[in-house]
């Protein structure tokens, strides 16, 4: 009788270093700037609202079917 022997083995890795990083550095002082716009001269202004024609957003309902529909329930 043969029998096969497995055997797993593990070794260590060999220790890298870590990557470089750049220095942290504090960021230099700001100063907040404040904008206004100032409106065009030729701005336009709005325009009234479009005229609709009376009767113009009348919906039709669809017709009622002409044969005879019957719904079972089971």
């Amino acid at each position: 009788m043969v029998g096969a022997l497995s055997v797993t083995v593990q070794v260590p890795v060999p220790e890298q270093p870590p990557p470089l990083q750049p220095v942290k550095v504090e960021p230099a002082a700001g100063a907040a700037v404040k904008v206004t716009a100032v409106p065009l001269a030729n701005a336009v202004e709005h325009f009234p609202p479009q005229l609709m024609l009376p009767g113009a957003l009348v919906t039709v309902p669809v017709p009622a079917p002409v044969l005879l529909t019957v719904s079972v329930t089971v």
